[in-house]
């Protein structure tokens, strides 16, 4: 598995193209924004993109969803309960909704590394005060489901730079 991260938009949104070397099927995370940059680097890659995934609903981690899914005839999937599990690109993608942040949040597991959208970040926590959050929803994520994973799980959030889930269990001030 090879992860490309571009980040994307005026809200710097983490952007992930996840991909078999040797199929160079792929898999788009959040293409907010910045659809050229994102089918720029599927090309250099040569790349057949196979699925876009959205970690929730906000424009900037759905914005270039239309475009790329235009440009690339790949389908935009999103999990219908929790802990699913589907494969992309020989690869397992197992779902969790992770509300809280908002009421219709994801975030999904493949091998060790977890993409949490806008659900837990390095140090931080998704903002509860746009629209349909909840900040009790979103606590209740993070613990009983993000925080049961192995702590060498590599966190990739939807904004910023990434962390593990040990880091966050021993040093996020937010989940004290």
């Amino acid at each position: 598995m090879k992860i490309i991260k571009i980040v994307v938009g005026y809200l710097y949104t983490n952007c992930y193209i996840i991909f078999d070397e040797k199929t160079k099927d792929a898999v788009v995370i959040d293409p907010g924004a910045d659809e050229y940059e994102i089918l720029k680097s599927i090309k250099k890659e040569q790349l057949n993109v196979r699925a876009i995934i959205n970690t929730h609903s906000h424009f900037d981690h759905t914005g270039a969803n239309d475009s790329i899914k235009e440009r690339t005839g790949a389908e935009l999937f999103a999990p219908e309960k929790d802990n699913e599990t589907k494969s992309f690109v020989n690869l397992n993608f197992r779902f969790f909704l992770t509300p809280g942040h908002t009421k219709d949040g994801i975030s999904l597991l493949i091998e060790n590394h977890l993409f949490s959208g806008d659900t837990l970040f390095a140090d931080s926590i998704g903002r509860t005060d746009l629209g349909d959050g909840d900040p009790d929803e979103l606590l209740s994520s993070i613990k009983k489901k993000l925080f049961l994973l192995p702590g060498n799980t590599f966190v990739h959030p939807g904004h910023g730079p990434d962390t593990t889930i040990e880091e966050e269990i021993e040093h996020n001030p937010f989940l004290k």
